[in-house]
């Protein structure tokens, strides 16, 4: 199944009407999800009236609303995440991939941000087709249209938007590009993307070449991987690439660390010095490295309601049987006379990675050690707590297939529109 991820401006609304299309033609569910966040006096009139038109256009629409209060400073990027969260849980919930209405002046103005940051071929190439965020495939099928294409497939069909008034607002950095780009002969959007795509396709190819010479290090599902010691006799930038690639894995950091920073930690790690960089901790384990998450950056505590899931750290689906508070192991209990020894999973992990593996705290505060085993395989007994890695999932369940399976559907959902100016 589909969701389309609508603010109500054109784009995500050009984004739905195409998906809509799709899904009918496909036979596939799709809906459109609304976030409200509750930052404007006027944000809940707003999203409901956007409801209102995608219902009129024939979709199921939904309003979710952040419950949370919105901070007092860095709103942006704190409504950014609120966001994500609602519609990742969504997404997964419904088993369903998330689309967005990212296009090709989006693309360009987030390699332009990159470029001016330093960042690297992964960097550069930016925002891809299909990526997987938290388990859940996100697919972007704009992303090869431009702005005034998407305005102009809006007017043909009489689509009505909203205008979001800080897509003007100068003091955001995004906004000073976009304009700079839109007086610039030098560099154009287009010169942008081509770089973008150039990027990604070496990128893909170096990962590609990473698996077939064994050097590309597989997660495990107690979140943790070994990476052979051979890896880091490879070129430095080449072999930056591959400890940013396994930084990703370990925190599902949404961007990978400067070139810097990689070119200082292959140093550290070929001097053979335990390091951390991006969250990830890197620990001599025989003659190679054990990577785990780094214990001293304890991400939040997160309730769990009885049968229910959350999302832990951006990279475990924990299920819980009874009401609890999911939270990192950490030093306590982690040693060898503790109850993980009855759990699945947990033997094959190393000591160090335990820390790092969430457990359940109950209301009486006894601690639950979850299976440490992929979701599927684990809901024949709905009395057991569970943890998938889900950076393990993926690579064990063929993430590969869905991707082109994806890219297919957002070229055939655009194509849709050939005979409109799209």
């Amino acid at each position: 199944s589909l969701i389309s991820a609508v603010s109500g401006g054109p784009d995500s609304m050009c984004l739905a009407v195409l998906a809509s299309a799709y899904a009918t033609r496909r036979g596939v569910n799709h809906r459109a999800i609304i976030i409200d966040h509750g930052v404007r006096a006027d944000s809940a009139a707003e999203a409901a009236r956007v409801c209102r038109r995608l219902s009129g256009l024939g979709m199921r629409a939904e309003v979710l609303t952040v419950s949370a209060a919105a901070p007092k400073t860095g709103i942006q990027e704190w409504a950014r995440s609120a966001r994500y969260d609602l519609l990742l849980q969504a997404a997964r919930r419904d088993q369903a991939a998330l689309l967005l209405g990212h296009h090709r002046d989006d693309q360009a103005e987030t390699v332009m941000m990159r470029l001016s940051r330093g960042s690297g071929l992964a960097g550069l190439a930016a925002m891809r087709r299909v990526s997987f965020r938290r388990g859940v495939p996100l697919c972007r099928p704009l992303l090869g249209l431009g702005r005034d294409s998407i305005g102009a497939y809006c007017a043909a069909r009489g689509i009505a938007f909203e205008t979001d008034p800080s897509n003007s607002d100068r003091r955001f950095e995004r906004v000073r590009l976009r304009q700079w780009l839109a007086g610039s002969t030098a560099v154009t959007g287009r010169d942008l993307c081509r770089l973008s795509d150039v990027a990604a396709h070496i990128d893909d190819a170096l990962l590609a070449a990473f698996g077939r010479h064994g050097v590309l290090p597989l997660p495990q599902p107690g979140g943790h991987l070994c990476l052979p010691a051979a890896s880091l006799a490879l070129p430095d930038a080449i072999a930056g690439r591959l400890l940013a690639y396994v930084i990703g894995q370990i925190t599902a950091a949404l961007h990978p660390p400067t070139r810097l920073a990689l070119s200082g930690l292959v140093t550290r790690l070929r001097a053979g010095r335990a390091s951390t960089l991006g969250g990830a901790r890197f620990s001599r384990h025989g003659d190679g490295w054990l990577v785990t998450a780094e214990a001293g950056r304890r991400p939040p505590r997160i309730p769990v309601a009885a049968g229910d899931s959350v999302i832990f750290a951006g990279t475990w689906c924990v299920t819980s049987p009874v009401a609890a508070t999911v939270r990192w192991l950490g030093e306590e209990g982690s040693g060898a006379g503790a109850a993980w020894r009855f759990c699945h999973g947990w033997a094959d992990v190393p000591p160090l990675a335990r820390r790092s593996v969430p457990v359940l705290e109950t209301l009486d505060g006894t601690l639950q050690y979850p299976h440490l085993t992929p979701y599927e395989m684990s809901r024949a007994n709905a009395r057991d707590a569970v943890a998938e890695f889900l950076p393990y999932s993926l690579a064990a369940g063929g993430s590969m297939a869905a991707t082109n399976s994806l890219k297919q559907a957002a070229a055939s959902m655009t194509s849709y529109g050939a005979s409109e100016p799209v």
